[in-house]
């Protein structure tokens, strides 16, 4: 039994389409965070309640839900943390502590093909002698609960559109 060339070019196009339908679903199920910077933080150096020689800096966001994060999967993503850096001009990199702005606790649930909005601050110990330069960057990495990490960058002022965009509405 031979196929008719018409029967196999239906065939191979039917393939195809199913492959590809299979694979962009496979593809959507996977967690898939995307951060965008709503707003600036701000930052305070205070004396380190433990230590003499270090200050505490707190990295804090100006609005109490800067950050809002969006999940591009069909299923749900937790995310149970955070891991944080407060990365310098010169390049230098300091480890940071995790913490949030008001009752804004994780695990923080973002639903499918859905974003949420977070309120985050970081604590970093700092030499006595360290000051806040002019601009920085603060390094993020959100853990899922499947154990997924997703790494961003944020800038410690409001991004350019985000202030167009207020300068718009405090001008109307």
């Amino acid at each position: 039994m031979t196929e008719s060339p018409i029967q196999l070019i239906l065939s191979v196009t039917s393939f195809c389409f199913t492959a590809w339908f299979w694979f962009v679903k496979a593809r959507r199920e996977r967690p898939g965070l995307v951060v965008h910077q709503i707003a600036g933080f701000r930052a305070v150096c205070r004396r380190h309640p433990q230590k003499d020689d270090c200050k505490r800096l707190c990295v804090q966001q100006i609005s109490s839900h800067g950050v809002l994060v969006a999940n591009n999967s069909i299923r749900q993503t937790s995310i149970v943390l955070f891991d944080c850096w407060l990365l310098l001009p010169d390049g230098a990199q300091v480890r940071g502590d995790w913490g949030t702005v008001g009752d804004d606790m994780p695990p923080w649930n973002i639903g499918p093909e859905s974003a949420i909005s977070l309120g985050m601050a970081c604590f970093f110990d700092v030499p006595e002698d360290f000051e806040i330069p002019e601009s920085f960057r603060l390094g993020i990495e959100f853990v899922t609960a499947a154990g997924n990490r997703f790494p961003h960058v944020l800038s410690h002022e409001m991004p350019a559109t985000a202030a167009e965009t207020e300068e718009r509405f405090l001008a109307a």
